[in-house]
């Protein structure tokens, strides 16, 4: 409940969010006539509170719903102000009241060059206020303005430490950020010398991002404190060279499903990058033999993620301090050769099956495979077994198909080998496709399954029928690669992000219990 200074009258209108602005000798009256103990539960606000939220450190600017009172306008000059004017008022009588700015969000369909006059003094003005987080982006995809030529103003504050920045033309732009610690660009395009000064000129970067990142040539990846660089969906790349002593993640995808037979990236060097422990590359792009070069000289490598082209059929995996492997959309590939006596973990996808050898790992612990176990035939039968025997001495295998016919192995083929997951405690077995003759309660299916782990402490069946060929949302690990990422900046998909917050609640109290995908890693040779 509000009470007002002066006399009014009452109307529905004044109840918003839960609060009811009554005047002040209405609130007396009604409080005097209340028993103490329910007159104790209420509480009386000034009127001032309607505006507290402008102390608030964090700042969000949208122009599309720039003036729309159900998104909360509840100032009365921004029905008179354009959207620049209204930003350009408010950060001044921010500063007018030295409020604290942590951060700020400007999503803009402006023109570039009205954005360019104003922007740096809005960061001059929030950097004096200890502004820490910024985030700029057009939104894209708005009627009749999505050919307007988007550059991104300069960007010079001493305390930003968190750089976002998306769909902005960043060529020549200029830039001094000593303190920026993370920086995330979102379809920048034309902008390698920008990322390249960025990265020479700021000795606190520790993260950086590139998203659908495209036009540049020779990058170079340094810093003394850097320590993850990730690169998703890329193309028209040249060539990578990595001075970073503290890297511990390097990150290479592509948006590219059919590469050339070398790959499209001429060189890979890390020669300044030994303390690397995850990698992870598309095969599309980097070579497996650009491949081979690169993970030879990473001593302390740990983690190799691969993910494979149309073309590859063979693999070596080399590295003698390998501890968890993934290979992903492989769906050519026939036999992978390893050399990995620390192998801990290895996750396969692909539509074949490969044949993989030798086993010189005693520590596997576990494996996740998705894999197309093919027709009812006897070779059928026999090649399954053989791929599942490599895994035979993990703790826990899960193992995820959308036919599973050539797991029911008749009695015919169980006398003539043996159970090929015999150490194996813990079976999990999703069945993306149903059949009338075998599906996830079939006693046939469990039967065999019970056959070919002997000692099995926990078995689990599903049958979640789909379409596309994916793991499902809670698998224990899912598959690396180049995850596509939702354009927030995207006018569809930031109305569609609106509609789903108010569920999002609702699905995580239902969600099952997620863990931590293990890592991957290996050194690979053709």
């Amino acid at each position: 409940m509000m009470a007002e200074s002066s006399e009014g009258r009452i109307d529905a209108s004044d109840s918003v969010h839960g609060i009811l602005y009554l005047p002040q000798p209405i609130v007396q009256k009604i409080m005097s006539c209340l028993p103490p103990r329910v007159a104790a539960q209420i509480s009386i606000l000034s009127k001032d509170w309607n505006h507290a939220f402008n102390t608030l450190p964090t700042l969000e600017f949208d122009e599309e719903t720039f003036g729309r009172k159900d998104v909360g306008g509840h100032d009365a000059d921004i029905e008179n102000d354009t959207f620049l004017e209204y930003v350009d008022g408010y950060i001044t009588r921010r500063r007018e009241h030295d409020l604290n700015i942590d951060s700020m969000s400007l999503l803009v369909f402006s023109k570039g060059d009205k954005l360019s006059l104003v922007l740096p003094k809005w960061i001059d003005i929030a950097s004096r206020l200890n502004l820490r987080d910024l985030t700029l982006g057009r939104i894209v995809d708005y009627p009749n303005r999505r050919w307007y030529d988007h550059k991104c103003p300069d960007l010079v504050s001493d305390t930003i430490s968190v750089l976002h920045v998306s769909h902005l033309y960043m060529k020549g732009v200029k830039t001094r950020l000593p303190r920026l610690e993370e920086l995330v660009l979102h379809r920048v395009d034309e902008s390698s010398d920008v990322l390249n000064e960025l990265m020479l000129s700021c000795p606190a970067l520790r993260r950086v991002e590139l998203i659908e990142y495209s036009h540049f040539g020779d990058l170079l990846i340094c810093g003394p404190k850097l320590e993850t660089f990730e690169a998703s969906g890329m193309y028209r790349v040249n060539s990578f060279s990595i001075s970073a002593p503290n890297l511990m993640s390097f990150s290479f995808t592509s948006t590219l499903t059919i590469g050339l037979p070398d790959g499209e990236l001429s060189t890979l060097q890390v020669h300044g990058a030994q303390n690397l422990r995850e990698l992870t590359l598309d095969l599309c792009v980097v070579g497996i033999r650009t491949i081979r070069e690169a993970v030879s000289r990473l001593r302390l490598l740990e983690t190799l993620r691969l993910r494979g082209r149309l073309s590859a059929e063979r693999i070596r995996i080399t590295h003698k301090n390998l501890k968890h492997l993934v290979l992903t959309r492989f769906d050519s590939l026939r036999r992978v050769k390893t050399q990995t006596p620390n192998l801990v973990s290895f996750q396969y996808d692909g539509l074949n099956i490969p044949i993989i050898g030798p086993r010189d790992s005693t520590r596997l612990a576990s494996a996740r495979l998705e894999v197309d176990f093919g027709v009812r035939t006897k070779r059928s039968y026999l090649k399954a077994a053989k791929f599942l025997r490599y895994f035979g001495r993990c703790d826990s295998l899960t193992l995820i198909c959308n036919n599973v016919e050539a797991l029911v192995l008749p009695e015919e083929i169980r006398s003539v080998m043996l159970p090929p997951l015999h150490n194996v405690k813990h079976l999990k077995l999703q069945i993306l496709f149903n059949t009338p003759e075998v599906n996830a309660s079939s006693s046939q299916l469990t039967e065999s399954l019970r056959w070919m782990g002997p000692h099995l402490e926990t078995l689990v069946v599903s049958s979640e029928p789909r379409h596309e060929k994916t793991p499902c949302p809670h698998s224990e690990t899912p598959v690396i690669g180049s995850k596509p990422h939702r354009d927030k900046y995207s006018r569809a998909n930031r109305k569609r992000g609106r509609s789903e917050t108010a569920a999002a609640g609702t699905r995580d109290a239902l969600s099952t219990k997620k863990t931590h995908p293990a890592s991957s890693v290996g050194s690979s040779r053709v």
